[in-house]
């Protein structure tokens, strides 16, 4: 347990885990621009999570950017509030902590590493998400021993550009959630769900009336003119839907 016993000087996140205003970002969905900065301007605007997802770039490339990243957390002095996680990446996830680059844990889905070996792998402390957009992924999910994952991730709630793949069944076909779906799973699902794939400001208040922990966004946050604002409209908007 190596990695377990070199992140063991980072604060662990699981137990005070926000993932109300999610942020997945990665080179890709940034229109040129850097990718730190704009997290650095979403998290002036209320994000509570951040996730580094970059599909076309090697191991050293997200070790740089997580590094980038998990700085401007800390500059933000949001090291022990804002969880930073690697999407897919777990052995980048595992790299990262024995460098003492503050990231927080990963996020998988169902066709990467196992859940069960990502905790083996990471240790206690670290914080493990887990997609699952069917009622009988959700109920595999859910029969998963206590202590294995943090939360679960939904969608999409519209068809996605920034994530095609994203509710794809197995005959190629697009499942679409939608917010009923949304709320069906948090329904069910033992674990927070935070629910995202194409979602705008005009979801959060429906989003908001289910039992999902939070959203997330892409492109409405790292592909506008004005990142801050984005997420302070989205952040917003959340928190007057649920205070309703």
């Amino acid at each position: 347990m190596e990695g377990a016993e070199e992140s063991e000087h980072f604060q662990s996140l699981r137990d005070s885990l926000d993932i109300s205003a999610y942020l997945v970002i990665g080179p890709e969905n940034t229109k040129g621009r850097d990718v730190a900065a704009i997290v650095g301007d979403a998290l002036l605007g209320g994000i509570t999570c951040v996730q580094l997802r970059a599909k076309h770039s090697d191991a050293s490339q997200i070790v740089a950017l997580a590094r980038q990243i998990a700085d401007v957390i800390s500059r933000a002095g949001k090291s022990d509030s804002v969880a930073f996680v690697i999407d897919d990446r777990v052995d980048v996830a595992w790299q990262c902590r024995c460098m003492g680059i503050k990231v927080d844990g990963v996020h998988v889905g169902q066709t990467d590493m196992d859940v069960r070996y990502c905790r083996r792998l990471l240790g206690p402390n670290a914080v493990i998400g887990l997609s699952a957009a069917t009622d009988r992924l959700v109920d595999l999910v859910n029969e998963l021993p206590s202590g294995i994952i943090d939360y679960v991730g939904a969608g999409p709630v519209h068809p996605s550009a920034s994530k095609p793949d994203c509710g794809v069944d197995a005959d190629g076909q697009m499942h679409v959630l939608a917010v009923q779906g949304i709320a069906r799973l948090a329904e069910i699902s033992r674990y927070p769900v935070v629910a995202g794939g194409g979602v705008t400001v005009a979801d959060i208040p429906a989003l908001a009336q289910t039992k999902a922990a939070g959203w997330f966004v892409i492109s409405a946050i790292a592909g506008a003119d004005d990142p801050r604002l984005a997420a302070e409209k989205l952040v917003r908007a959340w928190d007057s839907a649920r205070r309703r």
